[in-house]
């Protein structure tokens, strides 16, 4: 099989495995599969979609990025010319990326009023 049904198989039994541990109630958890895959009449984009879209499209686009590995990609097709020095210098950006993705997360977390772990409601 190809590798991208493996990653989708992985995506969709991490997010409904998710959805166990989102409700203390269990009878809710085939109300929410079912709004989750389209089958109970919501529409996909609304007014909260749109809300969370807006607060979230940075981290999401930081996520796209961060997920395309341009960094191999990238010293790969510079691999003959690639000296120690500029070595360094995408180790001290790579370094500086990973503590600017820290700052942001804990800004984020921060910035969130009320927001309980998930296990602590159980």
């Amino acid at each position: 099989m190809p590798k991208i049904v493996g990653h989708i198989y992985t995506l969709l039994l991490v997010l409904i495995s998710w959805v166990i541990f989102a409700f203390e109630d269990l009878g809710q958890i085939g109300t929410y599969l079912s709004t989750m895959f389209g089958l109970n009449g919501a529409s996909l984009v609304n007014a909260e979609a749109i809300y969370y879209l807006k607060n979230y499209i940075i981290i999401i686009v930081i996520g796209i990025i961060c997920s395309i590995p341009l960094l191999q990609w990238w010293k790969n097709r510079n691999k003959k010319t690639v000296t120690q020095k500029k070595e360094a210098i995408v180790s001290v950006i790579t370094s500086l990326g990973y503590v600017a993705i820290v700052i942001i997360s804990t800004a984020s977390l921060v910035n969130n009023s009320f927001n309980p772990f998930l296990y602590f409601r159980f």
